[in-house]
């Protein structure tokens, strides 16, 4: 039969990548390792292990369960407060550099301040 990486034999079987892994290190599931040092299933030992394969992968592909959104309103909140901040610290920086003020020179050179005559 067919050999099958480990991302296929998820979809053929339905089984998360953490289940699968588990089962070839406990020895439930035999695997090669290909010439990249990726790990290989044959699709009889899929079979044999897991039952008939699904034919098409994401209809039984593993659900996550979503959160009630607490979580995610403070996570809005915090990323609003510093986008603000930054909009400030923005504005803040534009206002330094329109009051820049250039440093004065004198019209005389440098040494000749010592040698001014009184």
């Amino acid at each position: 039969m067919a050999w099958h990486t480990v991302s296929q034999a998820q979809q053929l079987t339905g089984k998360s990548r953490r289940t699968l892994y588990r089962d070839m290190a406990s020895g439930l599931v035999s695997y090669r390792t290909n010439g990249k040092g990726h790990r290989e299933l044959d699709t009889t030992e899929l079979i044999r292990h897991y039952g008939e394969l699904i034919a098409d992968g994401t209809a039984a592909w593993p659900t996550v369960a979503q959160s009630d959104g607490t979580e995610n309103s403070a996570l809005v909140a915090e990323i609003t407060a510093l986008r603000q901040e930054v909009a400030e610290l923005k504005t803040m920086m534009l206002r330094l550099e329109d009051k820049r003020v250039e440093p004065a020179t004198s019209k005389a050179p440098w040494w000749q301040i010592w040698h001014r005559s009184s």
